[in-house]
């Protein structure tokens, strides 16, 4: 599975903006135990202080083995029971499952009644993990998935808008075109990066985006 990468030199604008959003969301949670699902390393652990009890799962097919998982599975067959969860975090992780709509499927049947799935999804970004990168959703298809799994959507958010997409997709693409001369490009895509950080407030258009966050209740 994947979860929010460690930002680097040349992403660490997107990532940030995902990390403040998924923060941001967060605050308004709490309750007695929490899932991340795709845990990876635990990048999140700190922003869910509301809950008693954190449980990190992964797959142990993820590229970092799961790094910090305390159990590992499958994210189509959750081992949990039924509502015994009140939130599932599930960060960058949706685009590699063979089948999004069981995956929702399960957050609804661990979750307790009025429990949150706080979800996020790349939409502007270079295929990744290698053959297991499947979706890319717009905001309407995500919305759409929800529903369809029985979630009321409470918020769902763009974290950049055309401008700053473009110029964060910019970057990949010097990084992995540069060749022997990656580290003489490292000084542009921080350039790029601070730019697309500097017209964030005036980058509105927002039919195109870096990622997309979701908070959503179980109906």
């Amino acid at each position: 599975m994947s979860r929010m990468p460690h930002a680097t030199w040349y992403n660490w604008y997107a990532n940030g903006l995902l990390m403040r959003n998924v923060e941001q969301l967060a605050r308004g949670l709490s309750g007695a135990v929490v899932i991340d699902v795709g845990c990876g390393e635990q990048p999140y652990r700190p922003a869910l202080r509301g809950y008693s009890r954190y449980v990190g799962f992964d797959s142990p097919h993820a590229p970092d083995r799961g790094a910090g998982a305390d159990v590992r599975g499958d994210a189509l067959a959750l081992p949990f029971a039924d509502g015994c969860a009140d939130a599932v975090l599930c960060t960058e992780v949706i685009e590699h499952v063979t089948d999004p709509a069981a995956m929702l499927a399960e957050f609804a049947r661990v979750l307790s009644a009025g429990g949150a799935v706080l979800l996020t999804s790349p939409f502007a970004a270079q295929v990744h993990d290698e053959p297991h990168d499947y979706w890319r959703f717009t905001e309407f298809g995500l919305r759409l998935l929800f529903e369809r799994a029985g979630f009321s959507v409470l918020a769902l958010r763009s974290t950049n808008g055309f401008a700053g997409a473009l110029i964060q997709a910019k970057c990949y693409l010097i990084m992995l075109t540069a060749g022997p001369l990656r580290p003489l490009t490292r000084p542009i895509v921080w350039l790029l990066q601070a730019v697309a950080t500097a017209i964030g407030p005036l980058d509105r258009n927002r039919r195109m985006t870096s990622n997309y966050v979701v908070l959503a209740r179980k109906a």
